[in-house]
């Protein structure tokens, strides 16, 4: 495994994380707001982790069409 495939497999999942998190059509009891914060501030670490290896290693990607 390149480590070009290991961010795009973390990206990947990343991106099926968050979708799931933010599902809307689901039929489920209201978050307590303190925590929604704290999982939107975990999302953004993980994001910024991701743009730390992308650049660390040197990852170069395109944007899908």
């Amino acid at each position: 495994m390149t480590v070009t495939e290991k961010y795009l497999a973390m990206n990947n999942e990343f991106c099926r994380l968050r979708d799931a998190i933010y599902e809307c059509d689901v039929d489920e009891a209201e978050e307590d707001p303190q925590v929604q914060k704290s999982v939107e501030a975990a999302l953004g670490i993980l994001c910024q982790y991701l743009d730390y290896y992308k650049d660390l290693n040197k990852v170069k990607t395109r944007v899908k069409k």
